[in-house]
């Protein structure tokens, strides 16, 4: 009979576990089995309930119960029990049969209906050493441990993870398998833990390309992750539960004994030796690997040798045998050469040397990821170039192959470009910048994934480095690119904050950034504005290789070392201006003295290794600067990845690791590395001042002038000094020698209807404005008759001021006319200088008209704050305040002087502002400022000038018309009255004579002086009519000098008309012999008609007069009041 015994003796859960593992022996065999053979299993069973009878001293006693058996099915898993059975079968001639899974104590005389757990073993290493598996996680349950000193023995690279029903699967996948970064998964566990594992490996994303897992029978069972390889027993490969492989074993033993019949206990052996080789030590296996989730056997394992006769998938649905070397972490990087169109550029294939670098130390030092490999895809979708069309297509084909991030190209508009590509393709990943240097990229609302090793801010900070150096003038020249476009933006709004002026013409700024060395030249225009603007400080906004060919067209327009300095835009301007070809005389000869803001590189003992490591893998003595910024960039995902993976985070998770990187810090090629707060730059403290020199072979370098700390109380560090072009560290001047001429070509300039048209206007409206307000303030304040001198008075100061008015205005309304230059040239600049039209006796370029027009608005400002206290009589009211009673003896001294003499100075200035009638295309900003053609109008300080302009008109000439009158009004002493109505009307005269010379006669100089000469005589005719003043000499000298303004003006029309200068001496004899003629015949009316009724005593002494002139004190003034009821009652006298 066969005897089947279950003995268990401890009544626990270990029990019920085993009974539950173990199927019901009722249901373990359904076959009808011979009696003879067989002891009923529900015989045994059912004794089961009184097991506790069945103590070691009963043992012997249940077993001879059964004394037909030839077998004993040992299913115990007690070793004392083992033991005894062992000797007992011996010693009765029992076949001792064991399902035998575990590591106990079993002699050589007995038998293993499955294959034992040291020949699975034996085929399980076989697997490994056949695939060269030598690292990896080995998963067992705790009664498996004794297999940890076996696998070490065939590699001690393994990692050993137990697990039982209590281990918290999911926390032991994250926390320790991810962190050691296997990629090969051992299994010796129940069914059930082995289900759990591989759902906490597929959830993790470890069970893909590149990672395996090889199961054992037991953990084989439901197995459904594809590409898993199992080990199972011969016969058994379909087998999918405990169960079913218990029922299976006895099922296949038990037939074996029936069918051959066995009649005794010695051929029972013989054919158990037979059937069961070596007794429990088959090494007979099947090689399953799960496909599509079916179980499909690839091949076998007899004996230690393998066979492999099928196609085998792993994990990723990849033929490829997955290696024992470190999990590899799969990052992308855009570093090709090839461009839409077919074009190339090595840009970023240089700067993304320093990625591949970093790449290489990670992967050997091991200071971080120790247990993982960074691999890089590169892709070759477009590096400086970006086509919408050709990215999708391309990033498409490997779009699985992006990785946990990528790094992007060295172009803005490439890297944004990419972005968007990724953000179309559904591809969330993070994307990391190395030298993007784009304002946009700033944004986390419009980039959320993105971060980059660069900081725009270096750019704005440009204009404080030149500010800082003393520049005060630049020319600028920029590429037609995202990026180009995006820094001479920032450059040109921080030149404005800190007053550095661009003086090329706007328009004749950029050049398209895909030139090359021939097509450059068809912008010539732009380069020649550059040379013509005189500039000496050149910004130069292009990426090379364009810089190359800009600097080498700099010299094709005759420009030497000494005549320029440019401030280079990209940090790699030295690796192109030193390339060796026949043209490298040109940049070497522009190149000196080159300036550059470049963040920092080679920073610190990393930045020192990351040059060494680039230098030797790629054979280059210089490695790119930028290729720092790359270094840098690897570093800070693999930081950012390292962090995640020993914390037990999901890195796969594109989220989870963007904000990882957003508070990533680490120690790196460029120094301190972390990401700004709020934004995607990264922080920088301080930026380097680099400039080029050359050597005794005169080859550029570069070298380090010192930091910019752009939030430093000390903004410029020095390291060495700064040295210019011509060899010393004094700053040249902003402007070469030709102070003269403008900044852009002659032959742009043309003249500018649209600003022509707008000056009319303007002085149209100005005429019109002071008429109006003119005739307004007369009619209701100024209408009154002045009373004529008869008696002689003393002369005062005030009587002075009223005669000096006739002669300097004299000069005013001659410079008014047409240009007399032509006939006396000294006269002419005498006539400029009382009126401030200046720009014919010195130069008002370089600043000089805005200081002059500052002027101008600081009398204006000072005239209405005078006109404020004198009408309010503050002085009066606040006398015991030294300020008002300062202010009111000014305003005495000053206000005709202010108010009358300086009329058309102010008026004429302030419309100098609007003279923009010449440009150099058809847009207004393109005009430039008539008196400084370095200063464009409508935009940047024209503008806010313009404004003021108005304000200041607006403000000035009603308290210029209402208080011309008012001054004399209020001098007693002054003896010499002057008619209001003449006030009047004289002001609206130079106003109209202000709008003529500012229009008429810059466009047609000859219609102007008719014009002029014309109402010069209407005005004359009204002098000697209404006698403007109460004494008749300064009448008639009024009207002489008018006479002497239409004499120089007719002729000075006639010498414009003739236009032939070698006969102007002819006019001016006869100009000065009319002005001889128009003295003697004043004096001599003066003398015969004029009698003089003004006097000076001989003995006065002249610091009395002075004294006399400035100090009029309470009692010399006359109250408002009192000049209004004056004016009323002279208007009564009138009216009766």
């Amino acid at each position: 009979m066969l005897l089947i015994l279950f003995f268990d003796f401890i009544f626990n859960c270990s029990a019920l576990e085993i009974i539950t593992v173990v199927p019901n022996p009722q249901e373990a065999i359904s076959v009808n089995w011979k009696e003879e053979y067989l002891i009923l299993l529900s015989e045994i069973y059912t004794s089961a309930i009184d097991w506790h009878k069945c103590s070691h001293t009963n043992l012997e006693f249940c077993i001879s119960m059964h004394q037909n058996s030839l077998i004993l099915l040992d299913l115990s898993e007690d070793l004392d029990i083992q033991y005894f059975l062992s000797k007992y079968c011996q010693d009765h001639f029992l076949v001792h049969l064991v399902y035998q899974d575990e590591f106990k104590y079993i002699d050589d005389s007995a038998y293993s209906i499955v294959p034992s757990l040291s020949s699975q073993k034996t085929a399980f290493l076989a697997l490994m050493n056949y695939f060269n598996w030598t690292k990896g996680a080995v998963f067992n349950k705790k009664s498996y441990s004794a297999l940890k000193d076996q696998f070490l023995l065939f590699s001690n690279d393994l990692s050993f993870l137990t697990v039982d029903s209590l281990t918290n699967i999911e926390d032991l996948i994250s926390q320790s398998v991810v962190r050691m970064g296997a990629t090969l998964y051992y299994l010796w566990t129940s069914s059930l833990e082995s289900q759990k594992i591989q759902n906490a490996l597929s959830n993790s994303k470890l069970l893909q390309k590149g990672s395996g897992i090889l199961l054992n029978q037991e953990s084989g069972y439901n197995c459904s992750v594809d590409g898993s390889l199992i080990i199972t027993e011969i016969g058994m490969e379909s087998i999918e539960s405990s169960e079913e492989y218990f029922k299976t074993s006895i099922k296949n033993i038990i037939s074996v004994i029936l069918d051959h019949k066995i009649e005794n206990y010695k051929e029972l052996l013989k054919l158990l030796d037979t059937e069961l080789p070596n007794h429990y030590k088959r090494n007979n296996f099947s090689i399953v690997n799960i496909q599509n989730q079916k179980r499909i056997i690839v091949g076998s394992i007899v004996n230690r040798n393998i066979q492999i006769f099928g196609n085998l998938i792993f994990p990723g649905n990849t033929n490829s045998i997955p290696d024992s070397a470190k999990k590899i972490l799969h990052l992308s990087i855009t570093a090709g050469t090839t461009n839409p169109g077919g074009s190339s550029s090595d840009t970023t294939k240089l700067a993304a040397m320093g990625a591949f670098a970093a790449q290489d130390e990670i992967n050997v030092n091991g200071e971080i990821l120790a247990n993982f490999q960074i691999d890089f895809f590169n892709f070759d979708c477009g590096v400086s170039i970006f086509n919408a069309t050709f990215a999708r297509a391309c990033y498409s084909k490997d779009i699985d192959k992006l990785g946990h991030a990528h790094l992007t190209a060295f172009g803005s508009s490439v890297a944004i470009g990419q972005y968007k590509t990724f953000t179309y393709l559904n591809a969330t990943i993070p994307s990391i910048g190395g030298v993007n240097g784009d304002g946009s990229l700033s944004s986390i609302q419009i980039f959320p994934f993105y971060v980059r090793m660069f900081n725009p801010l270096m750019y704005s900070k440009w204009s404080m480095l030149l500010y800082s150096l003393g520049w005060k003038k630049i020319a600028v020249i920029y590429e037609n690119s995202l990026w180009g476009e995006g820094v001479y933006k920032t450059l040109d709004s921080t030149a404005k904050q800190v007053g550095l002026e661009i003086i090329n013409p706007e328009s004749l700024r950029h050049i398209p950034g895909n030139l090359d060395r021939d097509t450059v030249k068809d912008y010539i225009d732009v380069f020649q504005a550059i040379v013509d603007s005189q500039a000496r400080m050149v910004a130069l906004l292009l990426l090379c290789p364009l810089c190359n060919y800009a600097i080498e067209l700099f010299y094709d327009l005759g420009l030497k070392n000494k005549d320029v300095i440019f401030l280079a835009g990209t940090g790699d301007v030295l690796n192109w201006i030193s390339t060796k070809d026949e043209y490298m005389y040109k940049r070497a000869e522009l190149g000196v003295a080159m300036m550059r803001l470049s963040v920092p590189y080679w920073v610190g003992n990393i930045g020192k290794r990351a040059r060494s490591e680039i230098s030797l893998k790629y054979n280059i003595s210089i490695p790119n600067t930028f290729g720092c910024c790359y270094y840098d960039s690897t570093l800070i995902a693999a930081n950012a990845l390292d962090f995640m993976i020993n914390r037990g985070l999901d890195y796969s998770d594109p989220y989870k690791l963007m904000a990882t990187l957003r508070n990533t810090k680490f120690i790196g090629c460029t120094g301190p590395v972390s990401i700004s707060k709020g934004t995607n730059d990264r922080n920088f403290d301080f930026f380097y001042i680099e400039a080029i020199k050359l050597d005794n072979n005169r080859i550029p370098y570069i070298y380090l002038v010192g930091n910019l700390y752009p939030f430093g109380t000390q903004v410029i560090s020095y390291a060495n000094p700064l040295i210019y072009s011509d060899g010393s560290t004094i700053k040249p001047t902003d402007l070469r020698n030709e102070l003269d001429k403008c900044p852009f070509p002659d032959k742009l300039v043309k003249t500018f209807n649209k600003g022509r048209g707008l000056l009319f206007g303007i002085c149209i409206t100005v005429c019109l404005m002071t008429a109006a307000i003119t005739f307004i303030i007369w009619k209701k304040w100024w209408n009154i008759s002045i009373e004529e001198l008869k008696e002689k008075q003393e002369i005062s100061f005030q009587d002075f001021v009223v005669g000096a008015t006739i002669a300097i205005e004299f000069i005013q309304f001659s410079n008014m006319g047409p240009d007399y230059s032509i006939i006396g040239s000294f006269f002419y600049s005498i006539g400029n200088i009382f009126s401030m039209d200046l720009e014919d006796v010195i130069k008002l370029r370089n600043g000089i008209f805005w200081i002059v027009v500052d002027v101008v608005f600081g009398g204006i400002a000072l005239w209405v704050i005078l006109c404020i206290v004198v009408l309010l009589r503050l002085d009066e009211k606040w006398s015991y305040l030294w300020i008002f009673k300062f202010l009111g003896w000014l305003g005495d001294i000053l206000m005709p002087i202010l108010g009358n003499l300086c009329f058309i100075p102010f008026v004429s200035v302030c419309l100098d502002i609007f003279v923009c009638d010449q440009s150099i295309s058809d847009d207004f900003t393109d005009s430039f400022l008539a008196s400084d053609c370095f200063y464009f109008c409508w935009k940047d300080a024209h503008l806010y000038y313009a404004i003021l302009s108005c304000f200041a008109l607006i403000a000035y000439e009603p308290l210029a018309v209402f208080c011309r009158p008012l001054w004399q009004e209020l001098q007693p002493m002054l003896h010499v009255k002057t008619l209001p109505l003449f006030l009047m009307v004289k002001t609206v005269v130079q106003s109209i004579f202000i709008g003529l010379n500012k229009t008429l006669k810059r466009s047609q100089d000859i219609a102007h002086g008719a014009v002029f000469i014309l109402l010069m005589i209407c005005y004359l005719v009204f002098v000697f009519k209404v006698h403007p003043y109460n004494y008749g000499r300064y009448n008639w000298w009024q009207g002489l000098s008018l006479v002497g303004v239409v004499w120089l003006s007719f002729w000075s029309t006639i010498a414009i008309w003739m236009k032939d200068q070698s006969i102007s001496y002819v006019f001016l004899i006869i100009l000065v012999v009319g002005w001889i003629a128009l003295a003697i015949i004043g004096f001599y009316v003066q003398i015969k008609k004029y009698p003089s009724l003004l006097f000076s005593q001989k003995s006065r002494d002249t610091s009395m007069l002075f004294k006399f002139a400035f100090t009029f004190g309470k009692k010399s003034k006359v109250s408002l009041s009192k000049m209004k009821e004056s004016h009323e009652q002279q208007k009564i006298i009138a009216v009766n």
